[in-house]
Order: structure tokens, then C-alpha cells, then sequence
């Protein structure tokens, strides 16, 4: 751990957490690749924006600006400078016969025909500015501009939850019980509106869906340092039996739409509970391995945080990746057997590209430069 209230293995969860999704993102654009990734989508961005909230604080913060102005530089700035990015670097811009094989364009879940580049291009900006999905080949960072958001609105809510609590005899139950109801509320709202199918610009039903999870992620984190200490006692055996404990049950409860997910709000009460059982079940496994001395474990884990602290630069280069490859050379690479290589080219340009980005773009990214060496560190 960096520091006495850092949890040693929440850099491994989260970067777990981005591979898992890197896997359903191949698995689903290549018909002959199937590796179960399907089956988590009640998890994933669940369980991502869940570690988002364990990880805030407004310690270095205190003021509402401050802290605008920061999530401004580190989300907001680099979703847009990398949807132009990658809108550049889109081949179907350059050659628009390739647009059938390109990803369908919609507005608010509409099929949109696009008949010319420049067509193409106002759906891009569209999906940027009045979607919040960022453009099409980066389509991965609708989770940043997400996050974004409910990173403002959770700091003004923890501090009304810290005011109204201030006086009383139980502050923290007081202030997680505001914070607890909200994040309730703020559920139920984005439930409503997917079963009515209700899409707002800038995703503000996604908002309402996953300030949940963030809210659940923030106030669990003095468990998890209690769930930490649990791992290095004599008891952590114990924890991969929690771990499958909670996996049977997600699996009980899995929502049977493959489908389901905050990218188009399409959740579900299962998606709840089966996502809160399948967060506990990697809680628990993340911290029993995070106990272990073993080289090939430690190296692992060290790979894990490697793409956590590089998160950014891995969702949106895997995907560019991915989708330039299905454009250009599907007809070749989705047969079977063959389509498997497809995750190792993903990994090699995407592992690539992260001392390109930290060493030459990192501008882009709102982060400072840092050494090729140090960009693909595993400690």
C-alpha cells in the first residue's frame, strides 16, 4: 500500500474489472470467439462503478470548484480530445464504402442511415455532445463522461449528507442513511425509465443508474479495509469460499439477457442483486490473491494494476483496435480458431500505445508525463 488508508488490492479489482470488459468486447463483435464473457453482464460496469466510489474522496478538495476543476482535466477534457482522437483515426472517414461494416449509428437507441462522410461524421459529434458515448470507434468512453457526472453530483450529495448529519449523536449511520436513500431513489428513477424506455441527452439515465453503485462503492469502503486486515489474518481461507458462495448465487439470480447494462440503461431488479453478489464474490477473491507471494500470482496482480492505472488508455485503444480489425479484416480473422488471435493483436497495439499516450499524448489523457518504463510498470 502507497499509504496507510490505501487498500493494497483495489488497483487489482479495478484492473480486473477493465480486462473483463476488453474480453466481452472481442467476444461480441467476433462470432467465432466465445469465452463466457456474456454471462457478466450483470458485473462489469457494476462492479467498476462500485470501486469508483470506493476510491473517492475530497480530502485533497474541500471546495466544490476545486474539485469541478479537477474532474474537469482528468474526465471530461480527455473524453473530448480522444473522441476527436479516434474519430481521426476512423477508417470509415476515409474510405466510406467500409460504412456497412462499420458499428451501427443510432440516436437514442434509433437506427440513423448515414449516406455521405459528412453524415458520419454529425453522427460522431452527436454521439459526443448530445449522447455523452463519445464517438463511434471510441465508443468505450460513455463510461467517462458517466463517471464524470456522477462524480459531481455525489461530492454535492455527500456534503448535504455530511451537513444534515453534523449534529447528531450517529453521524456516519446519519450520513450514510441520506446518502443510502438518495442512491435508492436515484435507482428506482433510472429503473422507471427503462421500462419505459425513456433516453435523455447526456445519458442521464445512465446517471441515475450507476450513482447507485458509486454511492454502495463509497459507503462500503470502511468494510473493505476491515475485509483488507481479514485477508491477512489466518482466516483468509475462508475468503474463497465467500467468494464462491457469492458466484453460485449471481449465477441463481443472472439476468438472462446477455444485454443487460448501463450503456443503453437496460437494467433490471435481477441485475441488481445478482451485480451486488457478483461484486462481493470479487471483493473476496481479489483480496485472498492479493496474499500471496507466489511469483506468477504477483506478476498477474502486478499486470492488473498496470491496466488499472492505465485505464483510460486501454478501454478506448483496445476498442479502436478491435473495430478497426472487424472494418478491415473480419472476412480473415473470424473463423475458427483463427478469430482467438484477435486478443493477442488487441493486446499487443493496446499495451503499445500506453507509453505513446503517458510519454507523447498524455495532454490528451489530463495526466502528467511519465516514463515508457514506468507507464508499463507492474509494482
Amino acid at each position: 500500500m502507497q499509504n496507510s488508508s490505501r487498500i493494497a488490492w483495489i488497483d487489482e479489482f479495478k484492473g480486473l474489472v477493465l480486462l473483463l470488459v476488453c474480453i466481452f468486447h472481442v467476444d461480441q463483435h467476433f462470432q467465432n470467439i466465445d469465452v463466457g464473457s456474456f454471462h457478466l453482464a450483470c458485473l462489469r460496469m457494476a462492479a467498476f462503478f462500485f470501486i469508483s466510489g470506493v476510491l473517492f474522496s475530497d480530502r485533497r478538495f474541500p471546495k466544490f470548484k476545486d474539485y469541478f476543476v479537477h474532474k474537469t482535466k482528468v474526465l471530461l477534457l480527455p473524453y473530448v480530445s480522444l473522441s476527436f482522437l479516434f474519430l481521426l483515426l476512423d477508417p470509415v472517414i476515409y474510405n466510406f464504402d467500409l460504412y456497412p461494416k462499420a458499428l451501427k449509428t443510432q440516436m437514442f437507441f434509433q437506427p440513423v442511415l448515414c449516406d455521405s462522410v459528412w453524415k458520419y461524421i454529425a453522427v460522431n459529434l452527436e454521439n459526443v455532445f448530445v449522447e455523452g458515448k463519445g464517438t463511434l470507434m471510441a465508443s468505450t468512453l460513455w463510461f467517462v463522461s458517466t463517471l464524470y457526472f456522477i462524480s459531481l453530483i455525489f461530492y454535492l450529495l455527500q456534503k448535504f449528507a455530511t451537513w444534515i448529519s453534523v449534529k447528531s449523536l450517529h453521524e456516519n449511520v446519519v450520513k450514510n442513511s441520506v446518502i443510502g436513500l438518495v442512491a435508492a431513489a436515484s435507482f428506482t428513477a433510472g429503473y422507471v425509465m427503462c421500462l419505459h424506455k425513456i433516453h435523455l441527452p447526456l445519458g442521464i439515465e445512465r446517471n441515475f443508474s450507476t450513482l447507485f453503485y458509486f454511492a454502495l462503492g463509497f459507503m462500503c469502503k470502511g468494510a473493505l479495509k476491515h475485509c483488507n486486515a481479514f485477508a491477512g489474518s489466518k482466516f483468509k481461507w475462508s475468503l474463497p469460499c465467500i467468494a464462491a458462495v457469492c458466484f453460485v448465487a449471481y449465477a441463481f439470480l443472472k439476468d438472462p439477457s446477455p444485454w443487460r447494462g448501463f450503456y443503453n440503461n437496460n437494467i433490471s431488479l435481477l441485475l441488481l442483486a445478482s451485480s451486488i453478489f457478483g461484486i462481493a464474490g470479487l471483493i473476496a477473491l481479489m483480496a485472498f490473491l492479493s496474499g500471496f507471494k507466489g511469483k506468477l500470482v504477483q506478476v498477474l496482480l502486478g499486470v492488473l494494476r498496470c491496466v488499472s492505472r492505465n485505464g483510460l488508455i486501454v478501454l478506448t485503444v483496445h476498442f479502436w483496435t478491435l473495430i478497426t480489425l472487424k472494418i478491415l479484416f473480419k472476412q480473415f480473422f473470424d473463423r475458427p480458431v483463427i478469430a482467438y488471435s484477435v486478443y493477442l493483436i488487441v493486446a499487443v497495439v493496446t499495451f503499445a500505445a500506453i507509453p505513446l499516450f503517458r510519454c507523447k499524448l498524455y495532454r490528451l489523457l489530463g495526466k502528467e508525463k511519465v516514463s515508457a518504463k514506468e507507464s508499463l510498470s507492474i509494482k
